[in-house]
């Protein structure tokens, strides 16, 4: 009776311990697959079979993990392809009983960590973790990583490009700064020079009062009229400058003849005095062209004052004007001083003067008044130069009937 009660009590315990095992791999957070040398599964829990979407009653413990392998890779578990040759490749990889881990998405859409490690006695323990919350958290991270690296990047580029242009802007300022502080000194020194040539005449018109001749007085008178005239011709394109530069430049267009504008300027500049000569021949000009004659003038006034201006011992200046391809063209020629080919494309910026104009009185902004005016009028103005050779003007302005569209100024009308 001992010996059956003993037998007795060691059955209880057994099945007391393996109840108790199997309760423990039963409430195991993961699936749990135990298999033998021949991958025949000894052991699973319910867990392993919901993960991996299997019924319990298809493939119960004693089946062997090869027909689980089939039967996912012909529902398409493993992707395209072969399904005997997905099967070989799991069977061969686990017949190595190795310890391995990796992630796979099953077709419920649930990632598992799948884990194998190799068993006491041939075969392995395979564990499936479900840690789809934990990737897509992970992505999430990752995904909000290169967003913030991404708006850090962009907002560093950004920084750059504001860094840029303030850096830009400040050079801009400087430059702007350093030629106004160029324009105040030409300024000064271009008014301050007929300031004292009028001064100097009417000092010696008082000391010879009672001895004056007519020659001397029509001398002096002359150096006044051409002080006084330089004084004007500055104050006016400081002016029209200033009205172009903030909108508020009036045009008014009318018929008007262009060859008489022309002589207009000519003849002006001969009354200063002078030992120039004009050779002007503007016979091929069209009889009417509809223009703002005030400003056309200050352009060819402008124009014919630097050609006197700029070929101090060269006396003749050529006038010519023609049409081509529909347009009126005057073209001012001397044999002056010439530009430099580095210089030409920056002849009609504001302030600038080129090398060749070193210690000849002079503003810089002549010639780009000069172009705005011509650009209102729809026209252009042509520039060919070589240093010590000479230079030519050609304005181009469109022989108009009606009123040109006369586009950045605040009005303009026909008189």
């Amino acid at each position: 009776m001992s010996g059956g009660s003993s037998m007795k009590s060691r059955l209880v315990r057994q099945d007391d311990a393996h109840a108790l095992l199997q309760a423990t791999i039963d409430n195991f957070p993961g699936g749990i697959c135990v298999l033998d040398a021949d991958l025949v599964m000894l052991v699973t829990n319910r867990r392993f079979y919901n993960l991996l979407d299997l019924s319990e009653a298809m493939f119960p413990a004693g089946s062997n993990i090869e027909d689980v392998f089939r039967y996912n890779a012909r529902r398409g578990e493993y992707g395209p392809g072969d399904p005997e040759e997905k099967v070989y490749e799991r069977v061969s990889h686990i017949r190595r009983f190795e310890e391995h881990c990796f992630d796979r998405e099953v077709g419920t859409g649930l990632v598992l960590e799948m884990r194998s490690a190799p068993k006491p006695g041939g075969g392995s323990i395979l564990t499936y973790l479900d840690v789809t919350m934990k990737r897509r958290a992970e992505q999430d991270i990752l995904r909000h990583k290169e967003t913030l690296e991404n708006l850090v990047s962009q907002r560093t580029a950004e920084i750059e490009r504001q860094a840029e242009e303030l850096q830009r802007l400040l050079d801009q300022e400087r430059h702007i700064n350093e030629l106004q502080r160029q324009f105040v000194t030409m300024t000064s020194h271009e008014f301050r020079t007929p300031l004292a040539i009028i001064d100097g005449a009417a000092q010696r018109l008082q000391r010879r009062k009672d001895h004056l001749t007519s020659d001397f007085a029509e001398e002096k008178a002359g150096l006044i009229r051409s002080a006084v005239s330089r004084m004007v011709d500055l104050m006016e394109s400081f002016l029209s400058a200033g009205r172009i530069e903030h909108g508020h430049m009036i045009y008014e267009f009318r018929p008007c003849s262009l060859r008489e504008i022309v002589e207009r300027c000519v003849l002006r500049q001969k009354s200063i005095g002078g030992f120039h000569r004009f050779h002007v021949e503007l016979n091929d000009l069209p009889a009417i062209v509809v223009v703002d004659t005030a400003a056309i003038e200050q352009v060819f006034t402008n124009l014919i004052s630097n050609a006197v201006k700029y070929a101090p011992t060269s006396p003749d200046i050529f006038i010519r004007g023609y049409v081509e391809n529909g347009a009126a063209c005057v073209a001012v020629r001397d044999s002056g001083v010439g530009i430099d080919a580095e210089d030409l494309p920056k002849m009609f910026q504001r302030y600038f003067r080129a090398r060749s104009a070193t210690g000849i009185a002079g503003t810089g902004i002549g010639l780009n008044l000069v172009k705005q005016i011509v650009e209102e009028h729809q026209g252009h103005i042509k520039l060919e130069s070589r240093k010590n050779e000479g230079s030519t003007f050609t304005v181009v302005l469109p022989v108009n009937t009606t009123m040109p569209k006369a586009a950045g100024c605040d009005q303009a009308k026909v008189g």
